[in-house]
């Protein structure tokens, strides 16, 4: 029991459960209820979506096995009790895990490409998974680089379910229709909102990890540029973010979408707001720590609003 536990606890089982539950809430509350509005049926039928965000989840979980493994001794610095590799599962175990969720993750990606008839799909996860190692040997120790690849994969996370729907892949008239604009529109602003508030998470935890980073040699955004410049960008995004959504609730406002407004303003405004205010005072591991934990809170909650599309379409 042990042993599955130290397993869970390196694929980051919670952030995984958060990709599937993104994924399940784009296509049942987004996509499938925009497209049967106009009298159209989703691409996937429910095996092959299970089996494409069952890909993510793996390729997603070899990921954060071969960040741990190349990560060992800013760990021993940053976080020693929390410490999983070398301590109960051993490095080659560790490889061997990473190499078997990779094969299995773009296997099946590459299989309901197939059977969308849509082959060349399947090299999204290839992407992913080359994305992933990079970052775990080379990107992640440059400045911002590295934080730019996680929220570009956390953004294709939410972009990838669009990818295998006819009214994105079939044609440009299809993109341009009624229905294709929608969806377009719809995933582009859940896209930029994972893109955004997952930079300000990984710059959180740079802050929150520069004294483990720095003896690695890491050129992050905090050690590079200095701990202000790091808070001030962080800042800006939440600012950013904080507009986009003041515009969504404007559009929703025209549809009459009142209850969604405050969904919006208290459980994803607000706490931007506040967050925005704690990073300022937030000098200590602990205080960045916290703010990254409320950091995660605002992508589930910014996630879950996806419902009132099912409420409302």
């Amino acid at each position: 029991m042990k042993l599955w536990a130290a397993f869970f606890k390196l694929i980051r089982y919670p952030n995984l459960i958060y990709i599937g539950l993104t994924q399940f809430l784009l296509q049942y509350c987004v996509v499938e209820p925009v497209l049967r509005s106009s009298g159209e049926e989703p691409s996937l039928p429910v095996p092959q979506f299970v089996l494409l965000s069952l890909s993510t989840i793996l390729v997603a979980a070899a990921g954060y096995i071969i960040n741990d493994y190349f990560d060992i001794n800013i760990d021993i610095v940053n976080k020693p009790d929390k410490m999983v590799l070398d301590k109960i599962i051993s490095r080659r175990w560790a490889m061997a895990w990473h190499t078997m969720l990779n094969l299995a993750g773009v296997s099946l990606g590459f299989l309901v490409a197939w059977k969308t008839g849509q082959f060349y799909l399947g090299f999204t996860q290839v992407i992913c998974s080359l994305l992933l190692w990079f970052y775990s040997t080379s990107f992640k120790r440059q400045v911002l680089i590295g934080n730019v690849v996680i929220s570009l994969l956390t953004a294709l996370a939410v972009v990838v379910v669009g990818f295998y729907e006819k009214q994105i892949y079939h044609s440009f008239e299809a993109i341009m229709s009624a229905t294709g604009r929608k969806l377009i529109q719809i995933i582009g602003v859940y896209a930029l909102f994972a893109f955004l508030i997952s930079m300000v998470r990984e710059i959180v935890k740079d802050l929150e990890d520069m004294m483990g980073d720095s003896k690695d040699g890491c050129r992050t955004m905090p050690i590079a540029w200095g701990v202000l410049a790091a808070k001030r960008f962080c800042n800006g995004l939440l600012l950013a973010l904080i507009i986009i959504i003041l515009l969504v609730e404007i559009r929703v406002w025209i549809l009459g979408w009142y209850v969604a407004i405050g969904y919006l303003f208290l459980f994803v405004q607000v706490p931007c707001a506040y967050i925005y205010l704690q990073l300022k005072k937030a000098s200590l591991p602990e205080h960045y720590h916290k703010v990254s934990s409320l950091v995660k809170v605002i992508m589930l909650t910014g996630i879950l609003s996806m419902i009132f599309f099912k409420i409302y379409l």
